[in-house]
Parts: C-alpha cells; structure tokens; sequence
C-alpha cells in the first residue's frame, strides 16, 4: 500500500484536471480556480467545476479530500468559520456570490442545503416549510403559503405521509422522513441549486432508496451537487462525477465513464478501492 500511495503522491504533483470542468447542460453555477485555506492549510487547490441546470453532479474521493469543504464554498457556509479564507471567481446565474453586495441570506435561499443529519426546526411540519417563504416574502397570502406548503411536502413525497398531522412537530418523524422534511423546507424557497452533503448517510436502506428516488425526480427542475462516499450510489444518481484528492479535482466527466473507464490512474484507484 506504501507503494501505491507514494505512486499516487508522485502523480500528484503532475496531474491537470482530466475529463471536461464544464456540463452539457446550461450553467447555473461556474467556479474556477477555487483555493480555500484554514489558517496556513490550503484544503482545496485550484478547484474548477461547472453545475448545470436539470443534473446531478456527484462530488466523490476519499475522507478529508475536500469534497464537503468545496460543497460550503457554493453557499458561502465556509464564511462561518473565522480561519477559512476563500479565494477565486464563484458565479450564480452570472452573479458574483462573493462579492460585496451580494446578500448572503438570499444566496442561501437560491442555493439550498440538505446536510448528512437531519435538521428539522423544533416547529411543526407545517412550519419548517413554511418558514424560509414566510421569511423571504415568497408569498403573499395564507393560501398560497398553504398551496406551496403543501406542493413542497409533495415534491419531497411526504405530503400523503403527512397530511392527517402537519400540524405535529418535524422531529416526531422518521429519520427518512425528517430528511425529505429538510428537502421540502429546502425546495419551498424556490432555489436555483440544492447541495446535499452525504444526505443518505445517516439513514437506513429503504428511506435511502426513497431519498435516492427524489433526487431522480428533483434533477428535472433543479441544479443537485451531491457529496457522498457511496460509489454505488453515485452511480445510481449522478449524471456527472467529480474525484477529488487530497484538496485537487483530479477528474470530472460522465457517470458511466468515470465509473469504468476513468482516465487518470488516481481516479482508477480510488473507484477499484486501492485507495481511499
């Protein structure tokens, strides 16, 4: 194994980014050269990657790549954090995210986050999707907070689950069901992207097939950047995938190619488990 990861730093050193950065489809999002540092540790190196409208873009590698700390980079979760520092050019829609009047807020709004736990709000169900339109004046009536309450819990395929107790708290749900409940929070404000960190990881395998099965429906009308660490699952969802190696982007392409004909021997060995 010594071998091996010493073959693998060499290359390092070399590589540039195999596969195309940019997505076939229409760009929602555009990084390019993206370096994060905490304190004097650079975490992510030169980081350039495209999301498209209407795909999954699955993030994969081994722990402690930078898979998750690139996911914060596009909401700008990593401001949080008093020793990271962000440099590069980052763009929603054309819209720089980082520049000064950008509205930090209403960035998260547009680009929507499902984390590895389930987060409900200690609020009804009715309340956690109804709070981000209530807070962004998304709507200007009780009835058409109702209608998208309720279109949002059914785009997360919970409402016929639901509907007899929408009025009962979001933490007396399931943990597959308070994760679709975070999904439908999340869609409700109407975002552009939907960024979702290791969003099975914590769940058993039926609620996992469902959520696996949302993000299959969702793609149609949003942006997804997933972070996981299950091959298998990356396969099932992603239309693109992205390896990441020890804070580099060593390949972007196509599922099914990086899959089973990647083009860089440090993706080969991730995907064949010699690494990782």
């Amino acid at each position: 194994m010594k071998n091996i990861d010493q073959h693998n730093v060499n290359q390092k050193k070399e590589f540039e980014t195999v596969g195309s950065i940019s997505s076939s489809k229409d760009v929602v999002m555009s990084v390019k050269d993206c370096n994060v540092f905490y304190g004097e540790n650079q975490a992510l190196k030169n980081i350039n990657l495209e999301v498209g409208k209407s795909e999954v873009i699955a993030l994969i590698g081994p722990s402690g790549c930078g898979k998750s700390t690139f996911l914060r980079c596009l909401n700008r979760l990593n401001d949080t954090i008093d020793s990271c520092r962000v440099t590069g050019e980052f763009s929603l829609e054309g819209e720089d995210i980082y520049s000064g009047d950008m509205d930090v807020v209403l960035l998260r709004a547009r680009v929507g986050m499902v984390f590895q736990k389930p987060n409900p709000f200690p609020k009804s169900i009715y309340e956690n999707v109804a709070y981000g339109p209530k807070i962004h004046g998304i709507t200007s009536s009780k009835r058409e907070l109702d209608e998208l309450v309720d279109l949002s819990l059914d785009r997360a395929g919970l409402l016929e689950e639901v509907k007899d107790r929408i009025h009962s708290p979001g933490t007396s749900l399931s943990g597959g069901q308070q994760q679709r409940l975070c999904i439908a929070r999340a869609i409700a404000i109407k975002p552009d992207v939907i960024l979702m960190d290791e969003p099975c990881s914590a769940l058993d395998p039926i609620a996992t097939e469902k959520i696996e099965g949302l993000i299959n429906e969702l793609k149609e009308n949003y942006a997804i950047v997933m972070v996981t660490h299950s091959m298998s699952q990356a396969a099932r969802v992603s239309q693109r995938a992205a390896y990441f190696h020890l804070g580099d982007l060593i390949e972007v392409g196509d599922t099914k190619k990086i899959f089973e004909d990647p083009e860089h021997e440090l993706t080969k060995n991730y995907i064949h488990g010699r690494t990782g």
